[in-house]
């Protein structure tokens, strides 16, 4: 088996989910025998998702809005 330098790049990729099958399956071996890069991902993932904690979207309003209230109109009064 050859031994494939994991660029960085690779691992950002990895992390966001952006890799090909046989990209991934090598990383994730490759994590299964290095614990310093298990870490490494491990970090990775955490800082992916403090970011995404600190550029959170506001909620989106309801879909259907309640109609602002109406004054009551005494049109049928007035015939």
């Amino acid at each position: 088996m050859s031994k494939r330098p994991i660029s960085e790049e690779m691992l950002n990729a990895f992390v966001d989910r952006q890799l090909c099958p046989e990209d991934r399956l090598h990383i994730l071996r490759s994590v299964a025998r290095d614990q310093h890069l298990s870490q490494e991902i491990c970090d990775r993932q955490r800082m992916k998702e403090l970011v995404s904690f600190a550029y959170r979207q506001p909620d989106a309003p309801p879909a259907n809005p309640r109609p602002p209230c109406r004054t009551f109109t005494w049109r049928w009064w007035r015939r």
